[in-house]
């Protein structure tokens, strides 16, 4: 039986899954925008090193995604998927409930390396199991959305509840911080894993193992070399890769400096930084749900490389900016198109990654964007720490890094009249 919310949502299998990644989308962002804020206004407040203190929450993530996003691919290949992401969460309900716990603590209980290696570790941790949880889920949408118009609604979907989340996460989390205390606001990425564990528990899929195994089942290592060398030798899938690469280069310092930016040069409180993440979440669920027409009408290559070029404008122009008001809406246009782009590029990844192999392929392709991602953080965090403490300078020069994205785009992307990305790895 087909229910309305299940119509609106492909279909009723896939409505749970979209279920479980929004709560637990929400629970992420008001964790991350929770230790950010922390970090920078309580732990490091006053301090040189802020930024790279706060740059080292993601840094730490994308540590763990380097260590183990391999091996992760090659599990979701052989085992069951849905048992992959329900393990996940509880990893994760126990990991987050664990940081909470230690919140509880007067922050003058324990110095600030100790307070700052906790959350180092738990982001590391939590960031691991969800290498598991993100190709996994991937996986599952091929086998319960199999047509390509079907893969890119729900890619659209899935984009648009990251993007949600990215909106209530901040507004929750500032209020709960300032208001309630950190450890209410931890509290709230708790309760999202163990909602987000009900609803993949109740999912029903049968075609969520690979369909054949490796001939060398028992080793890892092998069978991620196996799923590299897929990778590797896939024209389209190398192409793709240079280009976000290179994109999280440059987005990275958005991410790495905004908080600063929007206290230091906006003259805003840190409140207001809750208040600029969500009008980036508003971009990127409005970027979500147009990217499909978009595609239709001028292609994924074309939206791709205008994309990026003007994302790269739009990142100067936020950088020169002095008003907060046009700054929100400059930011709202920038998370649009970043939105526009991802949502348009998950469907061509999905479609070019062998069944078999999708597991590994979306394991070096997805550690490989958040390696990127973390490390240019660190860079942009330690830049402002220590050598270039001009905000504004260091925002131009990652508009730089996107704008030599999209004219990579140009140049190695598939023509529009080329074919569809083959599923069988060139040779």
């Amino acid at each position: 039986m087909r229910g309305r919310g299940g119509e609106i949502l492909i279909n009723p299998t896939y409505a749970k899954l979209w279920a479980s990644q929004a709560v637990s989308a929400v629970g992420d962002s008001v964790f991350r925008t929770t230790l950010i804020l922390w970090v920078a206004d309580t732990v490091a407040a006053g301090r040189p090193w802020a930024p790279a203190a706060a740059g080292g929450l993601l840094v730490a993530a994308g540590a763990a995604a380097a260590l183990a996003g391999p091996a992760a691919g090659v599990f979701v290949d052989r085992w069951d998927r849905t048992a992959v992401m329900t393990g996940t969460e509880v990893i994760r309900a126990l990991v987050a409930g664990a940081i909470t716990a230690l919140c509880f603590l007067p922050l003058r209980e324990l110095p600030e390396w100790a307070w700052l290696a906790a959350v180092y570790v738990a982001v590391f941790v939590l960031s691991g199991a969800g290498q598991f949880f993100a190709p996994a889920m991937l996986a599952v949408i091929g086998d319960i959305v199999p047509d390509d118009v079907g893969r890119a609604r729900a890619a659209g979907l899935a984009e648009a509840a990251a993007s949600a989340a990215g909106i209530i996460g901040p507004m929750a989390a500032a209020p709960l911080l300032f208001t309630a205390g950190v450890q209410w606001a931890l509290a709230v990425n708790t309760a999202s894993y163990l909602v987000s564990f009900l609803a993949v528990r109740s999912l029903r899929i049968h075609a969520t193992v690979a369909p054949r195994a490796s001939a060398v089942a028992g080793r890892v290592r092998t069978e991620f070399v196996a799923g590299l060398r897929v990778f590797v030798r896939h024209r389209f899938l190398m192409a793709l890769v240079t280009v976000t690469v290179l994109c999280q280069a440059g987005t990275s310092a958005v991410t790495a400096l905004n908080v600063w930016f929007v206290t230091d040069y906006l003259h805003q409180s840190s409140r207001m930084f809750g208040v600029a993440e969500a009008i980036m979440g508003v971009g990127f669920v409005v970027g979500a749900i147009i990217a499909g027409r978009i595609v239709r009408r001028v292609g994924t290559r074309t939206l791709v490389w205008t994309g990026l070029l003007a994302a790269a404008g739009l990142t100067a122009g936020y950088a020169m900016q002095r008003d907060f008001q046009f700054s929100l809406v400059l930011l709202c246009l920038y998370a649009g198109v970043i939105g526009m782009m991802t949502t348009a590029v998950a469907p061509l990844l999905m479609g070019a990654a062998p069944r078999e192999y999708m597991g590994r392929v979306l394991s070096v392709y997805i550690p490989l964007n958040q390696i990127a991602f973390a490390g240019s953080v660190m860079a942009w965090g330690w830049l402002a720490s220590a050598d270039i403490r001009d905000i504004r300078l260091l925002l131009i020069a990652a508009s730089g890094l996107i704008l030599i994205a999209g004219i990579r785009a140009f140049t190695v992307l598939p023509a529009p009249s080329s074919s569809a990305p083959s599923a069988v790895p060139s040779r």
